[in-house]
């Protein structure tokens, strides 16, 4: 290791220790404008008027100091902390214009911040917003200024009164008075709703309330009798904390467990070793945290607990070798399918579970926790399958992807846990690596061209650590580690040429407003570069053991034999194999998923295999993978639910109802209508009582089972086999209600925006519709080619002379096409219901594809092409299959056979093997035409929703490349099966 490293490293650890014993607080939040202003309104107790009114002027003139020439304090990283930096100001400056109101200065200052806080709180989404009290703290300011002259009416009011309501009604007003909780960390949330007087009691050892300047700053101001203690927690903030003397308060201090922890963990998983001087005292320091309160601990000792700060604390003492009891963190944080923060949280923090799993992990024989393991892995992996990972402490996704990559990795270094697991949770033996795959390379995608992440040092550590961890997989070491170690290398070079940025920490961790820690940066930073990079020797299989979990070896098989054929599709053509390889990897595990899903929604007709099993799972992955994973798990593996229920509905429209019915179809059409005629009254009777999302279970049954509490797949048990030859009216109502039911009534069907289960249901209509029709022309056509040779040979019939369609002048290819053919395709309602998916794992405010007319044209024009552009390289594809099946294809049609063709000049014998090949290219360049015009939709609907719908439009384009990858895959090999 670079000597240089290791001695910044050592000097690092020495100063924390040395903190340690210092006898005063210690911590490196940076300075909050908020907090700050919050001590500028204190009041000296011994003057009342004048100068000399307020105890710490310098804070007042830190504030005045740092105004924006618009009037506004610093928005760090989020518009919260803008609008709470800049209220709390505006606040202090009305209450010291009160003490001094002919200072024209701080009235002008106050007019401009008037005018860009009503400005910020405009603009400002609610619901996109999660950082500590902001539910009260922003109403609280309002109410406030509102009580100095000032209004503040904005739109977001509405949202934020439940939010507040929600919060006390978890921690009640009174309960300021009976324990300590989170809400003496926001006293100022509560004035003139509490009696500060009977919160005295609750104050921390070091005199502060939980540790924020601002609560403490608040009781101050309003109990009847001075607090000293109070007072010199805060003169010690002061002087100790990042500001050191400057004027400048942090969002918490003192934070010494917290860095403490933070710090030694990091750096020790990571490979560094610490002097045992320095551990030592470390050790103590935690020790001595954990036996004042009773196995737990917070941002210090003595302070409010947590169970991050307390998890942590207990892997210091573990990495130490130390055994510290577990019971305190789990009998005060354990709730019902999670571990929360503290008592009274709203939501629950990602991170802080992550690190609980690392902590349990590190136990001596953690089987003996197996409960709580089981229950924090299936959180953790339930949120990253449906990409709801919002995490309350820090900013950047790539923080807690290094936290969840950790007890991942070592989750599979201990077989017993790992069984027991399994045990209890089998779906996890499918889904932790379904999500890892995806962080894996969502992760190495975002990597810019300079070797970092979002150009900071600090979390181009997170993302090199993550990799690191996610390179111990054992599906991962199967896909291709020289592209992670190459990955991990120019992470590393880059780190080193901006050494000197270590210790420049960004506003990316969450108080009541953000803040930065160069002590953290820095370590991160240290960690990053002293962990080893991954051997990318080829990795031994052990297929005996179960615990390595990788999939079944003839499923790896088929699925690399599927990736050498789409690799040669257009679409990958020049693809980089390693993203090819990590999406054979994870299709091999949503397979294993599909197979365990019960598909007994249609009887099986076909003959032959099910080549389409393969190609379903990896064309999503695949394509998603090619866009750097732009939508979440659980879209991916509801689309491929539905992909392959399209695919057996095409079986059994084309093998039961086009073969059995013939000469009843128009019986068939009118039951698909009656059949949308009561499902939209059943829907209209159900949305009136209020009960739409139980219409699926009303009418079909049980939806299915469940992956991460989501109904994924009809569990329809009917009694259809291929043995069974004569099915009623009343058998294909059964099974196309169910299969209506399954996809109208889906979970996200049912939350999506107003109008979009009415246009899928039309559209699925629609497709059921078109498929009799085609079943009809298909017959038509079989008439025609029986009379015009009924001695030919079955197979070698070409699609040309005697294999044209005769048809009437209104049934051309265009106009089928445009319609029939197009809508026989099941992409016009996939495309409604992947949409419902995409909407329903949006975050607040994405646009809407269907939000206006522009849009929705757009949207429909776009699909249109992309449903034609599909249906014409299948046919192009699966010519002689259709031949055979006398199935009608786009080349039966008479305008690919015109006197014009080049081929109708040539003898019989070389006509016919070039007649095939002629209409074949007139085929694909139609469909070349398509995509014309598909790119051009997706550029104008892309350009109309602008930056607020990047998010749909990113979405959108796995699902149009999977689409257009069928119809490529076709051409190179048929997938379909035969069903005559």
């Amino acid at each position: 290791m670079n000597a240089p490293i290791h001695a910044q490293i050592q000097s690092l650890i020495a100063r924390l220790s040395a903190l340690c014993s210092a006898g005063h607080g210690f911590g490196s939040m940076s300075p909050s404008i908020y907090d700050t202003a919050w001590v500028s309104m204190v009041r000296n107790p011994h003057t009342i008027t004048g100068s000399h009114a307020w105890l710490f002027p310098e804070c007042f003139e830190f504030i005045l100091t740092h105004q924006l020439a618009s009037g506004a304090w610093e928005s760090y990283a989020s518009p919260i902390d803008g609008i709470l930096n800049t209220a709390a100001a505006l606040l202090a400056l009305k209450v010291h214009l009160e003490v001094c109101p002919e200072d024209s200065d701080l009235e002008l200052r106050s007019q401009r911040a008037v005018k860009a806080l009503r400005e910020m709180l405009g603009n400002w989404e609610a619901g996109s917003s999660d950082q500590v009290g902001f539910e009260m703290l922003i109403l609280q300011h309002a109410s406030l200024l509102e009580a100095k002259g000032i209004v503040l009416d904005f739109p977001q009011l509405s949202t934020l009164r439940p939010l507040r309501r929600a919060k006390l009604e978890k921690l009640p007003l009174a309960s300021v008075y009976n324990a300590p909780s989170t809400l003496h960390h926001c006293l100022e949330g509560l004035i003139g709703h509490i009696d500060f007087d009977q919160v005295r009691c609750r104050r921390d050892a070091n005199g502060s309330m939980v540790s924020s300047p601002s609560s403490t700053a608040a009781y101050l101001m309003n109990t009847s009798a001075w607090d000293d203690e109070a007072e010199a927690y805060l003169r010690n903030a002061l002087e100790y904390g990042s500001g050191r003397g400057n004027g400048s308060l942090p969002s918490a201090w003192p934070t010494g467990i917290f860095e403490i922890s933070w710090v030694f963990t990091t750096l020790t998983e990571s490979g560094v070793v610490i002097d045992e001087k320095e551990a030592l005292i470390i050790g103590e320091f935690v020790q001595e945290g954990l036996r004042r309160q009773k196995g737990t601990l917070g941002f210090d000792i003595g302070s409010f607990p947590d169970v991050d700060d307390t998890a942590k604390g207990i892997m210091t003492l573990r990495i130490l070798g130390k055994s510290p009891s577990i019971e305190g963190l789990i009998s005060t944080f354990e709730a019902g399918d999670h571990f929360r923060t503290y008592n009274g949280e709203r939501n629950p923090s990602f991170s802080a579970n992550c690190n609980v799993l690392i902590c349990l992990l590190m136990l001596d024989g953690p089987s003996t926790h197996i409960s709580q393991i089981v229950k924090v892995a299936r959180f953790l992996t339930a949120q990253v399958y449906k990409d709801g990972v919002s995490d309350k402490w820090h900013l950047s996704d790539l923080y807690w992807v290094m936290l969840l990559s950790r007890p991942f990795a070592l989750l599979y270094q201990d077989e017993e846990v790992l069984r027991k697991l399994f045990d209890r949770a089998l779906n996890l033996n499918e889904e932790i690596p379904l999500v890892t795959v995806h962080l894996l390379i969502r992760v190495i995608h975002s990597q810019r061209s300079n070797g970092s992440w979002d150009g900071s040092c600090e979390v181009t550590s997170y993302a090199t650590l993550a990799l690191l961890s996610l390179a111990r997989l054992p599906w991962t070491r199967q896909i291709d580690l020289g592209e992670i170690t190459a990955s991990v290398a120019r992470a590393k070079s880059f780190l080193l040429s901006n050494r000197s940025d270590w210790s420049k920490g960004h506003h990316i961790w969450v108080e009541k407003v953000t803040y930065a820690s160069d002590v953290l940066s820095e370590a991160y930073c240290l960690a990053a570069v002293f962990a080893p990079i991954p051997s990318a020797a080829q990795p031994v299989e052990s297929e005996s053991s179960q615990f390595l979990a990788l999939p079944d070896k003839r499923i790896r098989a088929m699925m690399r034999k599927t990736g050498e054929l789409i690799s040669h599709t257009p679409l990958f053509l020049n693809m980089e194999a390693y993203i090819l390889r990590a999406a054979e990897m994870q299709a091999c595990y949503a397979l294993s998923t599909l197979q365990k899903m019960p598909l007994h929604a249609f009887p099986r007709t076909a003959k032959g295999e099910d080549k389409y099993l393969c190609i379903i799972p990896l064309a999503f992955t695949a394509c998603a993978a090619a866009q750097g994973y732009p939508v979440s798990v659980s879209v991916l593996f509801d689309i491929m639910v539905l992909s392959v229920l399209n695919f057996l509905a095409d079986e059994y429209m084309e093998g039961v109802v086009e073969k059995e019915f013939a000469g009843s179809l128009d019986a068939v059409r009118d039951l698909i209508r009656q059949l949308f005629i009561n499902v939209e009254s059943a829907s209209t009777k159900s949305e009136s009582n209020g009960n739409i999302n139980r219409i699926g279970k009303d009418i079909s049954g049980n939806f299915g089972a469940q992956i991460n509490g989501q109904k994924s797949l009809p569990a329809v048990e009917l009694d259809l086999d291929n043995q069974w030859k004569q099915p009623s009216l009343q058998n294909v109502e059964d099974v196309l209600r169910r299969f209506v039911m399954y996809v109208i009534h889906h979970p996200s069907v049912a939350s999506a925006p107003r109008g979009y289960p009415t246009r899928l249901a039309l559209d699925l209509e629609t497709f059921l519709l078109a498929h009799v029709t085609h079943a009809e022309d298909n017959h038509r056509f079989g008439r025609q080619q029986a009379h015009l040779d009924g001695n030919r040979t079955k197979g070698t019939q070409e699609p040309n002379g005697n294999g044209i369609f005769s048809t009437d002048e209104a049934n051309t290819h265009e106009k089928l096409t445009a319609h029939t053919s197009a809508d026989h395709t099941s992409c016009p309602f996939s495309f409604v219901f992947f949409n419902c998916l995409v909407q329903a794992s949006s975050k607040p405010g994405s646009a809407d594809i269907y939000g206006s007319a522009r849009r929705a044209y757009l949207a429909e024009d776009l699909c249109h092409h992309l449903a034609s552009l599909c249906r014409m390289y299948n046919d192009c594809g699966s010519v002689r299959r259709d031949a055979d099946e006398h199935n009608l294809n786009s080349i039966s049609f008479p305008e690919f056979h015109t006197s014009s063709s080049p081929s109708s000049n040539m003898e019989e014998g070389t006509r016919k093997g070039t007649g095939e090949q002629e209409a074949k290219s007139e085929l694909l360049w139609i469909a070349e035409y398509e995509r014309h015009g598909l790119k051009t939709a997706l550029e104008l609907l892309e350009e109309e929703l602008g930056s607020r719908g990047k998010h749909s439009v990113d979405a959108l384009k796995p699902f149009i490349n999977v689409t257009d990858l069928y119809g490529q895959i076709y051409v190179l090999k048929d997938i379909g099966t035969r069903t005559k």
